[in-house]
């Protein structure tokens, strides 16, 4: 299985090239593969709010399910996939997160620390029926929300850049409770790993904006990498 987590792909970072050369690189892999949310800087599913990029990726999508399990957790950056894209996954969650049957749980992340109600508040505002309503029917709607995003990369900062360690441990016991062995979280775009005495790991994955890297997890040995996305093929 193969993870990606917070691509942030964008025409403006143009980084969309080479993140479509690396999905056809893993065509080659045989793999399942997990978006984890966040793989574009923005993607409101709404009529005129999306690019070539977002169908570019819907198409491929489509296609490869018919050969690998596609999941896909939306992020933070991701809004309304569930209601008009979900049909270009094998599964998707809008929820934050996705568990499947062998007790591995895959998580985005940003809620996590309930410490930054700013942004659980923002998530609740813009995430519901009555503002995909306003944003669908917005004059210059498209502009209005990708304006807003940019300012919302400039507040906040203290807790988008910071690793909430006691709170990752707090989820991470809670999920192993409930009979979860192995836990996957975007999100915060730093590698950390935490264990607890019973053999069970919480891992926070490399974000693919910054490193290219993936994550690529063995079910069957639970053994997990972080790799560049070109070495995938001496792990799978």
């Amino acid at each position: 299985m193969i993870i990606v987590a917070d691509a942030h792909v964008s025409k403006a970072q143009r980084n969309h090239t080479i993140f479509f050369e690396m999905l056809d690189f893993i065509e080659g892999s045989h793999q399942n593969l997990i978006f984890l949310g966040d793989i574009f800087e923005l993607w409101v599913a709404l009529p005129d709010y999306e690019n070539d990029i977002h169908h570019q990726f819907i198409e491929w999508c489509r296609e490869q399910k018919k050969y690998r399990t596609i999941g896909f957790v939306e992020g933070n950056h991701e809004y309304y996939l569930g209601t008009e894209r979900a049909q270009a996954f094998t599964w998707f969650s809008s929820n934050g997160w996705y568990r499947n049957d062998s007790g591995t749980l895959f998580v985005h992340g940003d809620q996590i620390n309930q410490k930054d109600r700013f942004h659980l508040a923002f998530r609740k505002l813009f995430k519901n029926r009555m503002t995909r309503f306003f944003l669908n029917n917005l004059p210059f709607g498209p502009r209005y929300a990708e304006s807003f995003k940019q300012r919302l990369k400039q507040t906040n900062t203290k807790f988008r850049l910071h690793l909430p360690l006691e709170d990752i441990k707090i989820f991470a016991e809670a999920r192993f409770a409930e009979g979860v062995d192995t836990i996957f979280v975007g999100h915060f775009h730093q590698e950390h790993i935490y264990c607890n005495s019973d053999s069970k790991s919480l891992y926070i994955l490399p974000d693919w904006f910054s490193s290219q890297k993936v994550t690529v997890f063995n079910q069957k040995s639970k053994e997990t990498t972080f790799l560049h996305w070109k070495q995938i093929n001496s792990q799978c």
